[in-house]
């Protein structure tokens, strides 16, 4: 994991419209590392997903893999054995497979696949209604151990919010702790979130995907303003 804690990483969630364009883009602006969220696509067909994912990877970007389940925010509804055949077939392109916490009936399968690809596990959970108090967060964080990478995203709905989120980020600093906070109170936390030890922020470019993300080009100057990229 040495690699993701060099410097700061941006990555931008895209789905499969207009992805020539957006992939021209994300280079141009400074983009380290694709989402491709399939739950996000037009066309969920294995073979569009794959010929997607092998031309994100041929232009040099790093992938996640996310196929987001409806109840953390998933666009559409993908069924758990289509689910484990897509991550299958574009595990051998990704650098990251993201499943969630509580896709408990996929745990297995997808280590599995991530092992066997050399992928890293990303175990995420999502609350797009409140932050949990500090324990709750760390259980979250105890519980997704089986992965290489934790990602936590709540809804910041108070100063103190933003407090919990960060704290509890620098507190697992060395278990390789991904730490949003979503919602226009919760922009801080995602160029603040390195100096706590998060490893990866999430961007946009045209139209954002989760509550609270700063566009590209003002992320990387409020980046460049804090020393945290050149």
């Amino acid at each position: 994991m040495e690699g993701f804690k060099k410097y700061p990483l941006i990555a931008l969630p895209l789905n499969d419209e207009n992805i020539k364009e957006n992939i021209k883009s994300a280079k141009n602006k400074g983009i380290d590392i694709i989402e491709l969220r399939i739950d996000l696509f037009k066309n969920t067909e294995i073979n569009n997903i794959e010929n997607i994912f092998k031309f994100v990877k041929e232009n040099g970007f790093g992938i996640i893999a996310t196929v987001r389940s409806v109840e953390e925010g998933g666009g559409i509804f993908i069924p758990d054995d289509k689910r484990i055949e897509i991550f299958k077939k574009v595990s051998k392109y990704s650098d990251i497979l993201d499943i969630e916490l509580r896709s408990t009936s996929l745990h297995e399968q997808i280590s599995e696949i991530s092992r066997t690809s050399g992928s890293k596990l990303l175990v995420s959970y999502h609350d797009f209604e409140k932050t949990p108090n500090e324990e709750e967060i760390q259980n979250i964080i105890d519980k997704s151990k089986f992965g290489d990478i934790v990602k936590f995203a709540f809804m910041v709905n108070s100063y103190d919010d933003v407090g919990k989120i960060l704290s509890v980020c620098h507190r697992n600093r060395e278990k390789n702790i991904i730490a949003i906070g979503m919602g226009e109170l919760g922009k801080i936390t995602r160029v603040a979130g390195f100096f706590f030890g998060s490893l990866i922020t999430y961007t946009y470019i045209g139209e954002s995907v989760a509550p609270g993300q700063i566009e590209v080009e003002e992320l990387i100057k409020e980046l460049k303003f804090y020393g945290l990229r050149s």
